[in-house]
């Protein structure tokens, strides 16, 4: 039995969907299970901050998916990923989980103040030593992080970044990610091994690159701007996020602009196939 966390969140969801499509049998772990895109799909209802709704909802799983915290209000988002990686160690020894994926990130081997990588590098710590097989997925920069600024870009003509316009960088298509986390759920692996796959893209982009992709599928002028360092802070709680989020948030967006989000593997990163203007013609149909 394959167990998905967070399986209403964006890879949540697209592993269930890929796990079904191939026959696995899966059970989702939702909080909200009015959110559950997929009716079929067996779930049991699990606050993750709560440890024995967690060791209920793993009980009987042989490979589960686990995943840091998303929540742009909490207080201490640093800390919620230690309580409830805390919380996943306890599930997953009770219920004899044999195999351990975990969405991870690009960066997650630097120790220093890089705000939400950090919770990645709490994940891999906190479970990478346990007595089963682990395997780390690390994707890049989410191309879907661009569709959040779709009705800026459709009625403005802008693309607001918070890089700086010709910063290149790694990024990949969730759905990629979805189907590399699948195959590290269901394929044969050493007992007992640990691995960690870095993901990139086809090749990597900048601001001006996604502005002028965004501009030929919407058959209009796309100019990026790039929001001042000065400026992220009361950006990001305009956007709703509390104070201590917008702090990590803005830790991560410096380390990916310092160049610290970088394989920790230079030459063995997997290149997953999708491109950007791919991935967003395709979501602009929807």
């Amino acid at each position: 039995m394959n167990i998905v966390v967070g399986a209403t969140g964006q890879i949540g969801s697209y592993v269930i969907d890929e796990l079904t499509k191939s026959g696995s049998p899966t059970r989702a772990v939702v909080r909200n299970p009015e959110k559950l895109a997929d009716i079929r799909v067996e779930f049991r209802k699990a606050d993750l901050f709560d440890g024995e709704q967690l060791a209920n909802a793993l009980e009987g799983g042989t490979a589960v998916l686990v995943l840091t915290p998303e929540n742009q209000t909490s207080d201490d988002i640093i800390g919620d990923t230690e309580r409830i990686v805390a919380n996943y160690r306890k599930a997953i020894e009770q219920a004899g989980i044999t195999r351990i994926v975990g969405l991870s990130t690009i960066g997650a081997h630097i120790d220093g103040k890089t705000g939400n990588l950090f919770m990645s590098r709490i994940l891999e710590h906190g479970l990478g030593d346990l007595d089963a097989t682990v395997v780390f997925i690390r994707p890049s920069y989410y191309f879907s992080n661009w569709l959040v600024y779709l009705d800026t870009i459709t009625q403005q003509g802008i693309l607001p970044t918070f890089f700086p316009e010709g910063l290149s960088i790694e990024m990949n298509s969730p759905l990629d990610v979805a189907k590399c986390i699948a195959r590290a759920m269901t394929e044969e692996r050493p007992p007992k091994s640990k691995t960690v796959i870095e993901l990139t893209g086809p090749q990597p982009y900048t601001s001006r690159d996604v502005a002028d992709v965004f501009a030929k599928l919407l058959n209009k002028p796309v100019v990026p701007q790039s929001i001042p360092r000065e400026k992220w802070h009361e950006t990001l709680i305009a956007a709703g996020f509390s104070e201590n989020t917008a702090i990590n948030m803005a830790d991560m967006t410096q380390a990916v602009i310092d160049k610290l989000t970088v394989p920790e593997q230079p030459g063995n990163p997997l290149p997953l196939p999708t491109s950007l203007e791919r991935y967003l013609s395709g979501q602009l149909r929807k």
